[in-house]
């Protein structure tokens, strides 16, 4: 969904919007699908709008043809175009992006059904930005991008990738306190030495945690090395398929986590 800020600029120019109600404005317009018909118009009231200014704003907002008057938009959906991409793009006279650096055309993207009525990102060109925060004058162009809304987007397609069976690792060395730490560290470093793809939790937090992040990238069996364990030397290998577990003298611990991941 694209629009213009030129654009825009001329249509409040043109019903006699100061540039002191500007950013109250560009506020208004963007709420404009959040509210009820009747909110809205007083919401224009309150930010100073007369109800000749909210009546010229309605009409600019409700003309699908306005892009003809952008030299800007004329040019990129003629682009757009030539590059097969145009069915992707609509002209959105209610698309306004509410920060005051852009200055030029302005979007954001939706999902194509509208079952997601959040913008998925939104951005636009800015001229100045560069040189406002000390560099050298320099246009450029850019957009944030919701990591929420692509999720829920990816989810309602069942586009999420399992990561079960896809992650390198066979086996989690959790770490069960930061005393421990260094035992954790010490094993996980002799699995990897034999071979054996080896995580290591980053530091440490409570086993069930430890657990469901290694379950949720499909690590198969979890080393616990924990005070009863370190005081005699021993590990507690645990089957993340089938909860069993069993503990046992730390040299033999190598051997029975191959054969476990062999079986």
């Amino acid at each position: 969904l694209v629009n213009n800020r030129r654009l825009l600029d001329a249509q409040l120019q043109a019903a006699g919007i100061t540039n002191e109600l500007k950013p109250g404005v560009l506020r208004w317009i963007d709420r404009r699908d959040k509210l009820s018909s009747n909110d809205w118009e007083l919401f224009g009231d309150e930010i100073g709008l007369s109800p000749s200014q909210i009546t010229a704003m309605k009409a600019s907002l409700g003309t699908q043809d306005l892009w003809q008057q952008s030299e800007a938009l004329v040019g990129m959906f003629a682009a757009a175009q030539a590059l097969g991409i145009s069915p992707y793009l609509r002209f959105d006279p209610g698309i306004v992006r509410g920060l005051d650096y852009y200055t030029d055309t302005v979007f954001e993207a939706q999902e194509v059904r509208g079952d997601i009525r959040r913008a998925i990102l939104g951005g636009g060109r800015y001229d100045n930005l560069v040189a406002d925060v000390g560099g050298d004058p320099l246009p450029g162009i850019g957009f944030a991008m919701g990591d929420v809304v692509i999720t829920l987007i990816l989810e309602s397609k069942g586009l999420i990738p399992s990561t079960v069976g896809q992650y390198p690792a066979q086996v989690l060395v959790t770490v069960f306190d930061q005393e421990r730490q260094p035992a954790s560290l010490a094993f996980a470093t002799v699995l990897r030495q034999i071979g054996i793809n080896t995580n290591l939790y980053p530091e440490a937090a409570k086993l069930p945690k430890q657990f469901k992040y290694a379950d949720r990238l499909g690590i198969r069996l979890a080393v616990v090395i924990g005070p009863d364990e370190a005081a005699q030397d021993l590990v507690t290998i645990k089957n993340l398929t089938d909860g069993s577990q069993v503990t046992l003298p730390i040299e033999q611990a190598t051997a029975t986590i191959k054969g476990m991941l062999t079986a």
